[in-house]
């Protein structure tokens, strides 16, 4: 056989899949294989091709995104391969089929978003020293002079400034979660990759309470005003909220 299946997201079945989904590793289509009430969408991918090019995984990521745009999807991790169709049904979809129809009772209706913030640094900077006398005076020490010689001070004046953009930073997530929690159904709060990163969020977000939300992030953003800069992004597939399994009894 030269191709095997590649497995982006479960869904329930009879999914009307949206137009345009690119399949990962140049397949000819994105398909859907049903098992019962649920079904796998998948593509086909070569089997002697290795997988995990850009390419292939902005294919995988649009996939999943799009899926959860319009319905509510468990997304398989990038890279997901099988031998074969059967196999998706055999080994996939009829071996977690308990868990994987509660998964998608649990999740029904929902939509993860992403909310990110980054930093006017030298606005930030400028307040932090504006209202700290101790970091203006080490700031004092150290201009002008020769890096060498002041090396220590300099230390400490990195350090102090670190310290209160920690700070700063915990109570402005403290914050967007106090404004946001309410229209949420969980949110799980991330830690900035950007050095200059405010906030990280992830929401999972009822379709019915997305109007309301996104005018929360549009009114924690004006009144951060230019302090923080805030991007939306979503529905994005739910990888931050997947369920966990139950527990058996017993």
């Amino acid at each position: 056989m030269s191709s095997a299946t590649y497995v982006y997201a479960v869904v329930a079945a009879d999914i009307d899949l949206p137009e345009g989904l690119t399949p990962v590793g140049g397949g000819e289509e994105v398909a859907v294989i049903d098992h019962g009430q649920l079904a796998a969408v998948v593509s086909d991918v070569p089997r002697d091709a290795p997988l995990g090019s850009r390419e292939d995984l902005l294919a995988h990521e649009r996939t999943v995104n799009t899926l959860a745009g319009s319905t509510t999807v468990l997304p398989m991790r990038f890279g997901g391969v099988v031998d074969d169709d059967r196999a998706v049904v055999d080994e996939l979809l009829a071996a977690h089929q308990e868990y994987f129809a509660w998964a998608l009772e649990q999740l029904d209706g929902c939509r993860q978003f992403v909310l990110t913030g980054r930093y006017d640094s030298d606005r930030l900077v400028a307040g932090i020293v504006e209202a700290d006398p101790e970091i203006q005076q080490l700031g004092e020490a150290v201009r002008g002079k020769d890096p060498d010689a002041t090396y220590y001070e300099r230390i400490r004046l990195g350090e102090a400034i670190a310290g209160h953009v920690e700070r700063i930073r915990s109570d402005d997530a403290d914050l967007a979660v106090e404004r946001l929690g309410p229209f949420a159904v969980a949110t799980s709060v991330k830690e900035p990759a950007a050095e200059d990163g405010a906030v990280e969020l992830a929401l999972l977000v009822h379709r019915d309470r997305v109007g309301d939300f996104e005018q929360a992030v549009d009114a924690l953003g004006d009144e951060w005003d230019e302090r923080v800069r805030l991007r939306l992004i979503g529905p994005v597939a739910p990888y931050d909220f997947l369920p966990e399994p139950p527990e058996a009894e017993g």
